[in-house]
């Protein structure tokens, strides 16, 4: 499915799909750039949470390994 379409009787203007806004059509390369460059950082950002969740879990496991033990 294509994310961009034409805007009706404005041949200069483009719409996205996902988000609904409307872009002047010759700078679609610079609109294209900064959502990757978004969806990188996001990417991270999610990256780091899930380490996170997983030194958490890891810290839970060796709190009932030892609770378990006693």
């Amino acid at each position: 499915m294509a994310r961009y379409f034409g805007v009706e009787d404005r041949p200069d203007l483009i719409k996205d799909a996902e988000t609904g806004s409307i872009y002047i059509s010759n700078n679609i390369e610079t609109r294209k750039y900064e959502l990757q460059k978004k969806v990188k950082q996001t990417n991270t950002e999610l990256r780091s949470e899930i380490d996170q969740i997983k030194n958490d879990i890891d810290a839970i496991k060796s709190m009932l390994s030892i609770l378990i033990n006693k």
